[in-house]
């Protein structure tokens, strides 16, 4: 792969030329930039951002969405988003996909990638990047290909619905002033009735040194679960002895309170 990276005024473009096939990472970052990157810019950074944005278009809870979207996302000097702009890319970008694969409607690709624009743990921005009012533009022209795995019903889907279902009723409305992952394992009978939960913290791995092991949080998150009425969450399927197992991952970060 051959990065490049773009700089001018807090602003750049940057490009993660990806494989053809892109049902591995499911979405690939694309530009138009031919100078090399600047020595004081990581690689890692852009491997990181594509990541990032993969990640987490890749878990939302939608159906198939097929498309080329130009993304503008600005961050803060704590490399969280406070600006996301979904708009249409230029004409050769949708190239890359294949001609026979029905586009998804423009309005509601780009609404989606901008929820998740905003929702997505960022990697520590480099300081070189930063203008004068402490902040980065990045704008990252994004090839989705979400498959038909992402269909309602597929066991994708299902994993997403309910990592869904489980940030509304933990952690939505929960202050945190850390960033990290929460693991959900839980028990349940046939009713949905939690009786067993356990919810560990751990670091994000692009975000490690902003993570703190709240305990606090930590028990009132076993709590909620505890008081969990799983029976309503999608994909809730109790085995031939009447009990249910499950797990979710999360990821969580101050900007992502409050928003669904």
């Amino acid at each position: 792969m051959k990065h490049w990276l773009k700089h001018l005024q807090g602003r750049f473009v940057f490009k993660l030329l990806a494989p053809p096939l892109l049902t591995a990472t499911l979405v690939a970052l694309a530009g138009c930039q031919t100078k090399p990157a600047p020595p004081e810019v990581p690689k890692t950074f852009i491997y990181d951002m594509q990541q990032a944005l993969s990640y987490s278009i890749a878990t939302a809870n939608t159906g198939k969405q097929v498309g080329v979207v130009r993304l503008r996302v600005t961050l803060d000097r704590h490399s969280a988003p406070i600006a996301c702009k979904a708009l249409r890319a230029p004409p050769s970008h949708d190239l890359s996909l294949p001609a026979d694969i029905p586009r998804s409607d423009f309005k509601a690709l780009a609404s989606l990638v901008e929820a998740q624009c905003w929702v997505t743990i960022y990697p520590i921005v480099p300081d070189a990047l930063y203008d004068e009012n402490n902040t980065v533009e990045i704008v990252a022209p994004l090839i989705v290909n979400l498959p038909a795995a992402q269909a309602p019903g597929s066991a994708r889907w299902v994993a997403n619905a309910q990592r869904e279902y489980l940030w509304q009723h933990l952690l939505r409305d929960e202050p945190v002033t850390s960033i990290g992952n929460a693991a959900v394992y839980y028990q349940a009978n046939a009713q949905g009735k939690v009786e067993g939960c356990l919810v560990q913290l751990y670091q994000h791995p692009l975000r490690p040194d902003d993570f703190r092991l709240d305990g606090q949080l930590q028990a009132r998150l076993n709590n909620r679960c505890m008081a969990l009425d799983l029976s309503r969450m999608p994909g809730f399927s109790p085995d031939m002895h009447g009990v249910a197992k499950g797990s979710s991952k999360m990821e969580y970060a101050p900007w992502r309170v409050g928003r669904p």
